[in-house]
């Protein structure tokens, strides 16, 4: 198995003993166990595909979904820099400027250069699940473990500390949809490369992107966090499309947009009105699709004929 063979072993040790700081409240900082957590999700995703790893929106993105996971611990938007740079500490990877030379400040930290045997490590499976598992023993308390764990699909860990709060079953419950929550906007915003499925629209600065994770049978109604019940949607395309002023239509291999055309009281509704019958977008490197039977569920639900 790789995760006993002689590199992984002392890696998995290195990154349980990290020194990490306090926050306000003074409990350890999770910053760096959640980068490690985003960086095994890169490799996973194939949003990385090799050892020089940018500061860009898909990684903030992704760290801020799990920091969702411990917000109640540490209060704030965390500096992500923060992490980004101070982990060269453990050994991770060599911080450089955005024009690839050593960095040595956290200000001018663009880029960073994984450690090759780590990058190595990183590529197979067995090894980011138990660096996973290791993280989350090592660094979470019990309801954040509950949402960590919901979030990646893996069993809660068997301690004395979960087995205290399991009769609480609404924290338990309340953790378990925060983690299945932020799986679920991470993997369809990745999976539609941030992009507007309606408009073919992307906008991204390197923290943040317009695009918001939609759910097309309503999570309210259904609880279905399946990723293929996602769009990525602009805020605008996305009151809409809750709203019922538009639904995607199957049409043989097609996925195309229906448009309710009377449902506009004002002309505001005509650059919606242009979409009927078009197909929606998908960037070259989206990898994720809508479920056909989670697209026909919205067009019965918001009364399409000719859809439903």
């Amino acid at each position: 198995m790789p995760t006993t063979t002689p590199p992984a072993i002392p890696w998995l040790a290195r990154l349980s003993n990290l020194k990490t700081g306090r926050g306000p409240t003074g409990k350890p900082a999770p910053h760096k166990p959640v980068m490690l957590l985003v960086l095994a999700d890169l490799v996973e995703a194939g949003e990385l595909t090799t050892p020089r790893v940018p500061f860009n929106v898909y990684l903030t993105q992704r760290f801020r979904d799990y920091w969702s996971l411990v917000a109640a611990r540490q209060p704030g938007s965390p500096d992500i820099r923060q992490p980004f740079y101070h982990l060269h500490s453990a050994g991770v990877w060599q911080p450089l400027t955005a024009d690839g030379q050593p960095s040595g400040a956290l200000a001018t930290t663009r880029l960073c250069d994984l450690d090759p045997e780590l990058w190595t490590l990183m590529q197979l499976a067995d090894f980011r699940l138990a660096l996973r598992k290791a993280l989350i023993a090592r660094y979470f308390e019990p309801l954040e473990q509950v949402g960590l764990c919901a979030s990646l699909g893996l069993p809660v860990p068997d301690t004395a500390e979960i087995a205290a709060i399991c009769d609480d079953a609404a924290a338990w419950k309340s953790a378990q949809q925060k983690g299945r929550d932020s799986r679920f906007k991470s993997t369809v915003l990745a999976g539609y490369h941030y992009t507007c499925a309606l408009t073919g629209y992307r906008l991204m600065t390197e923290t943040s992107a317009l695009v918001q994770a939609a759910h097309i049978e309503q999570h309210a109604r259904t609880g279905n966090d399946d990723p293929k019940n996602g769009l990525a949607l602009t805020p605008d395309a996305h009151w809409l499309f809750d709203n019922g002023l538009w639904t995607v239509r199957p049409a043989g291999d097609a996925l195309l947009v229906e448009v309710k055309h009377d449902a506009f009281a004002e002309t505001g509704g005509d650059r919606l009105r242009a979409k009927h019958g078009q197909p929606l977008h998908f960037h070259p490197s989206a990898s994720l699709r809508p479920a056909v039977e989670f697209l026909r569920w919205h067009a019965r639900r918001w009364h399409f004929g000719a859809a439903a």
